[in-house]
């Protein structure tokens, strides 16, 4: 029993011979804002780390930043509730065995702040059956701002940004038909989260109902030179209208001329693209993918990234030329309208004869819808006739059915007349 008793004193006496860990004695809050604050306290030395607990005042569930850095003397606590009033304790770990020390006296802040107002003029516009645009009035001070959304009455928010300043718009994307909505935007007053505004009041909108549109494509093919067995830019443009079914497949056959193939490598820079859609311009480079000996290859489209965007193949037919492209599911069968060109560089050349050459287009949305289209240009031969020592062009002239002269003309019947008294009646009605 004395031993124990021995024991027990000896231990007591050395506890106390070490002591236990003081916790700072002054303590501060410093730069208070709605979501953070600094808390500050006193160097302590003989110090191994300290912990620091806060809560909303009246709150029984307290947070905890752990491990803290024995030289640290400033703490930023983040993620806070605006507009409450908050306290906080740190206490001191001298070691990683003897008890840390007491908590501290308690310090207290409210989180509110006048340095960062709240964003106001907010109005919604471009409203249709999938997206909206968010405006707001821009504050000269504030780096950037934040937008969130979602369907009235509901809880759940969904994010959009960062919104650079002096940009002061965002559309709100992938909406549903028919659906109000409300969104609110804050401002952050430098490069990181910690000085940011309140959410602004909300604004309110409510989308269009789906209506689509009849599945009816703008096609146009043509090129840039119609001198004949010559090479040229052949230039392919193809828009849609809001809410028309998406392109699903695109094929584009001549009836005269050929791909040159032959001289490709891949990489080969072949021309470029541009696509105009309702909220951005993409401009593109056309380079060689793949070739599959002289009549067939792949040309990829790649953005100003370096990145593969899209792609088409080219390949040569005993008749002519074939272009086929497939669009990617962008997770809908509707489009928000577009145009596109594609152009390209020199690598089409005409066929080596006088008249029309014909390019027939046959597209299919993702809907089974069917489109047919025809685009005739006029091609050129040159021919050297010596006739008293000068040349002379081959040419022709255009009439129609009765006889009048008249301008070449899609979807009519048309007579060529050709200088050595040829004549070829031409059907230019669209397939």
């Amino acid at each position: 029993m004395k031993k124990i008793l021995f024991t027990l004193f000896f231990s007591t006496l050395y506890l106390n011979s070490i002591g236990q860990c003081d916790p700072p004695i002054t303590i501060s809050s410093s730069n208070i804002n709605f979501y953070n604050v600094d808390v500050n306290w006193n160097y302590q030395t003989n110090i191994s780390s300290y912990k620091i607990r806060y809560k909303i005042v009246g709150s029984s569930s307290w947070s905890y930043k752990n491990n803290i850095d024995s030289n640290a003397v400033t703490k930023n606590l983040n993620n806070l509730t605006p507009l409450n009033s908050y306290l906080w304790q740190i206490r001191s770990y001298c070691d990683t065995i003897n008890p840390p020390s007491a908590w501290s006296i308690a310090d207290t802040f409210y989180t509110s702040t006048i340095s960062c107002p709240s964003i106001t003029g907010q109005f919604t516009n471009n409203i249709n059956y999938n997206n909206a645009t968010s405006n707001w009035t821009t504050n000269t001070n504030a780096n950037r701002y934040k937008v969130r959304y979602k369907i009235n009455g509901t809880t759940n928010w969904s994010f959009s940004g960062p919104i650079y300043h002096p940009n002061n718009s965002e559309v709100i994307p992938l909406l549903q038909q028919n659906t109000t909505y409300e969104w609110e935007v804050m401002a952050f007053y430098d490069s990181t989260t910690q000085y940011a505004s309140l959410w602004s009041i909300p604004d309110t909108f409510t989308t269009s109902l789906f209506t689509s549109s009849i599945f009816d494509p703008i096609i146009s093919n043509s090129i840039d030179n119609p001198i004949c067995n010559s090479p040229t830019n052949l230039t392919l443009f193809a828009s849609q209208s809001m809410n028309e079914p998406d392109i699903e497949t695109t094929t584009i056959i001549s009836d005269g001329g050929y791909f040159d193939i032959q001289t490709l490598s891949t990489g080969d820079s072949v021309g470029y693209a541009t696509m105009v859609l309702t909220t951005q311009t993409i401009s593109t480079t056309l380079r060689v993918g793949i070739v599959a000996g002289q009549n067939y290859a792949l040309i990829n489209s790649y953005d100003s990234t370096g990145s593969i965007i899209g792609f088409f193949s080219v390949e040569n037919l005993s008749t002519g030329i074939k272009i086929s492209s497939t669009s990617p599911n962008d997770g809908n069968n509707y489009t928000t309208g577009f145009t596109s060109e594609i152009h390209l560089t020199n690598l089409f050349i005409n066929p080596n004869i006088n008249g029309p050459l014909n390019f027939y287009t046959e597209i299919e949305s993702e809907l089974n819808d069917q489109f047919n289209d025809t685009a005739t240009v006029i091609i050129n031969c040159i021919s050297n006739i010596s006739e008293n020592n000068s040349t002379q062009e081959l040419k022709f002239e255009i009439y129609d059915l009765l006889g009048r002269k008249t301008k070449f003309k899609e979807n009519s019947i048309l007579l060529f007349k050709y200088m050595n008294g040829e004549v070829k009646k031409i059907n230019t009605q669209k397939k």
